[in-house]
């Protein structure tokens, strides 16, 4: 047996502090799409302010209305309004001035008609909603418009202050296009930023391969070892998905280059999963310790080197391999897994060389990547329940209506407020609208009821942590130090806005934060506030999941078997791909001898497996957002079905 002491000495590659935190920073957010989010709203929420605070001083009105005023608009379009055009981004920050003034004004006039003043939520949320699928313009205006809306209805204002308000709302607005201006993406830098990401991700999973190979010998280290390499496959899984998607519109116009980039991360992802499920099989087939520590002296070299030594990684393994007893079995399962764990590597190496060349090639410039991806993004991530409930709606029980999903969801809003605005008046008059915004909250960016339940989970816990940080910084710093509460919203907002699409409780927590200080320098600050604040937010949340449940109803096990019948068609849209049939070209039985010979005769010009392979990997992803259960149990519960679904 090989000696393994050295094996366990070597140590991976040495890389400075800083590069470490950048590599961890671009592996959670590819491309630090998530990070420029929350730099643009860290800088243009206080020139909002200051442009607010400047204009209020100027026309007489509190300093805290113009700061609140100036705010709302430089943070609200930093959230929503996301375009790689520089240009479509400037023209669409302006043009939301019109909805968010006229909101904001018809507030303001309608403060005497209280009973209107309630209808109207319903209407404006309503189109909220239904915007979503009229285009990105008339959606920025609905939601701007609503966040105008809302601004007049919660501050007494008179209506002499529309005019020198409506000057607060447009100079907000000028200086975040300013500062979007000066933020404008660089396509070619992101793609880096992307690659060296996705890169990261995947010596994530190696890393996790070696402690598996490392601590087989041991029960608990192997099942806790196992357990962290599964969840850096899912992991890389999603990234992957998310980098094929965000190549398709990152703006560099690579001609050429564009098919080999889909090819490139399709073949780096397929090698380095590959890599970690034969690490994984090894382990769990009880390789000998010898066999064991000769992967992962290749796992190692190649977390020290790069994947670019991919093939000295394959002829090290090899080597040690065939000086081991378990090689003069040919035909054992240890020698398959060790022969494809060295083909593997082999293909890294080749993936990681083209990698460093098609760097070089790639243009600075251009328009956009001209080639077609099978994963479509929904807010920096794969979209998960939406095409399903597109078939749902399409194909089940309320076809006949012609509902689309954001029209069904923009129904369930509307009923919702209508039914939770009396509750919450009676919970408490003054704050009502808390009810209304827990309601909007669940059903935005959500499709199944599960989705909304998990949403409204995630919304409590953030409320109550961000509560009790939020009375103990009231308490500390209260209303005499307003610079320091300045600096606490911007930073919190900026962090809020980077949680925004993945960690939704971070979202809520530091929103909660900020609006503690709101409420303290207006003076309506309690103790009691904030649990007036879940209660009603609880409320709006349990009355729209209870609405979506009723009415136009869809069946949890309907969702799961359409979207089970989609990975089917992907996986026989992949199937037929390997044989030299295209499924997208099939035609009726009068046509079959047709297409039979048009097939053999194309038979050279085969479907892209990579893409029918990526689509296959897209509608699991789907599977899985559908079957991911409303709260996960240690012992597993309702998810052992699950499991059984997804095998």
């Amino acid at each position: 047996m090989p000696r393994t002491e050295t094996t366990n000495r070597t140590a991976p590659r040495r890389r400075t502090r800083t590069r470490r935190l950048t590599d961890r920073a671009l592996a959670l957010d590819p491309g630090l799409v998530k990070t420029d989010g929350a730099l643009r709203t860290l800088l243009a929420v206080p020139a909002g302010m200051a442009v607010g605070y400047a204009i209020a001083a100027a026309f007489g009105l509190p300093a805290i209305l113009g700061v609140m005023i100036g705010a709302m608009p430089a943070f609200i379009t930093c959230l929503v309004i996301v375009d790689p055009s520089t240009g479509r981004t400037a023209a669409r920050t302006g043009a939301v001035v019109v909805p968010f003034v006229v909101a904001l004004a018809g507030s303001i006039a309608l403060q005497p008609f209280r009973l209107l003043e309630l209808v109207l939520i319903v209407v404006l949320l309503f189109v909220q909603f239904a915007a979503a699928s009229w285009g990105s313009w008339a959606s920025d205006a609905a939601a701007v418009g609503f966040s105008g809306y809302l601004c007049g209805l919660l501050l007494p204002l008179p209506e002499t202050s529309v005019v020198p308000l409506g000057l607060v709302v447009a100079g907000s607005l000028a200086v975040t296009i300013l500062v979007r201006l000066l933020l404008r993406p660089d396509p070619h830098r992101a793609l880096l930023r992307t690659r060296r990401g996705f890169v990261a991700r995947g010596s994530l999973v190696l890393e996790a391969a070696v402690a598996a190979l490392a601590g087989a010998d041991d029960p608990a280290t192997r099942r806790r070892t196992l357990r962290r390499l599964r969840r850096s496959r899912d992991r890389y899984h999603e990234i992957a998905l998310t980098v094929d998607g965000m190549l398709a519109a990152s703006g560099v116009d690579a001609d050429s280059a564009a098919e080999e980039l889909h090819r490139l991360v399709f073949d780096t992802h397929f090698a380095i999963d590959e890599l970690g499920r034969g690490a994984a099989a090894l382990v769990e087939h009880g390789a000998p310790s010898d066999v064991r520590h000769a992967a992962l002296r290749a796992f190692t070299i190649v977390l020290r080197s790069g994947g670019s030594h991919g093939e000295e990684a394959a002829h090290t393994l090899l080597a040690r391999y065939g000086i081991t007893p378990s090689a003069s079995d040919e035909g054992s399962r240890t020698t398959a897994l060790v022969r494809r764990l060295a083909a593997e590597l082999t293909d890294l190496r080749t993936a990681g060389v083209r990698w460093r060349e098609l760097r070089d090639e790639l243009p600075r410039r251009g328009a956009g990547v001209p080639f077609a991806t099978p994963v479509v993004l929904a807010g920096g991530r794969p979209v998960g329940a939406v095409p399903i409930l597109a078939d749902a709606l399409a194909e089940g029980p309320w076809r006949r209506w012609h509902l689309t999903a954001s029209l069904r969801t923009a129904v369930h809003a509307a009923i919702a407020v209508a039914i939770v605005e009396p509750l919450a008046l009676m919970l408490d008059g003054s704050r009502f609208y808390w009810g209304v915004i827990g309601v909007m909250v669940v059903l935005a960016g959500t499709n199944t009821t599960h989705e909304r339940v998990r949403k409204g989970l995630h919304r409590g816990v953030g409320t109550v942590v961000g509560g009790a940080v939020g009375i103990v910084l009231v308490h500390l710093v209260g209303t005499s130090h307003p610079w320091v509460t300045i600096v606490l919203v911007c930073v919190l907002l900026a962090v809020g806005t980077y949680g925004f699409g993945g960690v939704y409780s971070l979202w809520a927590a530091c929103l909660v934060v900020v609006l503690c200080q709101v409420y303290a320098f207006s003076g309506s600050f309690t103790d009691t506030l904030i649990p007036m604040r879940l209660a009603e937010n609880l409320l709006g949340a349990a009355v729209a999941v209870l609405v979506s449940a009723v009415v136009f109803p869809i069946a949890t096990r309907a969702v799961i078997r359409r979207a089970v019948r989609r990975q089917l068609v992907a996986v026989r849209a992949f199937v037929l791909a390997l044989v030299g049939e295209d499924a997208d070209a099939e035609t009726g039985e009068t046509d079959a001898a047709e297409a039979t010979r048009a097939s053999s005769a194309d038979r050279t010009e085969r479907p892209d497996l990579r893409a029918r392979s990526r689509a296959v990997d897209a509608a699991t992803y789907q599977l899985d957002a559908v079957l991911r259960p409303m709260v996960r149990f240690p012992t597993g519960g309702p998810a052992r079905a699950d499991a059984r679904t997804r095998t």
